[in-house]
C-alpha cells in the first residue's frame, strides 16, 4: 500500500517539476532569443555608426506590455482590421484577428514588470512551501503517523499555499487588464481577459484542506475510541 502511494507521490512531484521545468525552459529560450537579437541589433547600429542610449534594451524590455484582445462585434466575421499574414509555404495572405500580443508603448508603465516579477517571486516562493508540505507529508505518511496532527498541518499548508498561487494568479491578470484598460483603446478590438489562472489549482488546493479536516475527524474518532477503551 505504502508502495503504491510512494510512486502516485512521485508522479505527482515528478509532474509539478516538468510543468516547472518548461515554463523556466520557455522563459530562458525567449530571453536567449530576445538577448541574442539585442547583441545582433547593436552590433549592426555600432557597424552602421548608431549610437545607443546606456541601458536602452533593458527600457525596451520594461516597455513590453502583454495584451489579450477580441474583435469588436463588427468586425468578428468580416476580419476587416486590416491585419494579415502571409503563408510562406505557399505565398498566400490571409487576413488575421489578433487575440495576445505583446506591444511596446513609448512611454510604457515601467512599474507594471516591477510588479508582474513581484508577483512571479511570490508564486515561486509558494511552489516552495508547497513542496516541503507534500515532501514532509509523503514522510510522514512512510513512518505511520497518518493520524497525527503533523500530518493534517501538512496538507493545511499544502492547500494554502495553493490557494495563494490561484489568487496571486488572479492578482497578476487582474492588474495587468486595469492597467491595459487605462492605457490602451484599439479601433477594432475590445480589450479582454482571454487566460486566466488554472482552476485545477483551486481544486487541488480546497481538496488539500478538505483531506486535512477528514484526517482531523479521523484522528479525534481514534482518540475517542482509546480514551473509551
Amino acid at each position: 500500500m505504502k508502495k503504491k502511494f510512494n510512486i502516485y507521490c512521485g508522479l505527482l512531484i515528478a509532474a509539478i517539476v516538468f510543468g516547472i521545468g518548461i515554463h523556466m525552459f520557455e522563459t530562458c529560450y525567449h530571453m536567449y532569443t530576445g538577448g541574442k537579437a539585442g547583441i545582433e541589433a547593436a552590433r549592426k547600429g555600432r557597424t552602421m555608426g548608431a549610437k545607443h542610449q546606456p541601458f536602452e534594451s533593458l527600457q525596451r524590455v520594461y516597455r513590453m506590455t502583454g495584451v489579450e484582445m477580441m474583435p469588436k462585434g463588427e468586425h468578428i466575421m468580416d476580419f476587416a482590421t486590416g491585419d494579415s499574414i502571409v503563408n510562406l509555404k505557399t505565398g498566400e495572405k490571409m487576413p488575421i484577428s489578433i487575440a495576445a500580443g505583446i506591444v511596446m508603448p513609448e512611454n510604457g508603465n515601467s512599474s507594471r514588470m516591477i510588479v508582474m516579477q513581484g508577483i512571479g517571486h511570490l508564486s515561486f516562493f509558494l511552489i516552495i512551501v508547497f513542496l516541503v508540505a507534500f515532501i514532509k507529508l509523503v514522510v510522514t505518511v512512510n513512518k505511520g503517523g497518518i493520524f497525527e496532527k503533523s500530518m493534517e498541518r501538512q496538507l493545511a499548508w499544502g492547500g494554502w499555499a495553493v490557494f495563494g498561487m490561484y489568487v496571486l494568479g488572479w492578482i497578476g491578470t487582474l492588474y495587468n487588464y486595469i492597467l491595459n484598460v487605462q492605457e490602451f483603446e484599439f479601433e477594432a478590438y475590445n480589450l479582454e481577459i482571454l487566460q486566466k489562472p488554472d482552476i485545477a489549482l483551486l481544486y487541488s488546493a480546497f481538496g488539500m484542506l478538505l483531506m486535512g479536516q477528514i484526517f482531523k475527524i479521523g484522528r479525534q474518532m481514534k482518540e475517542e475510541q482509546e480514551l473509551t477503551i
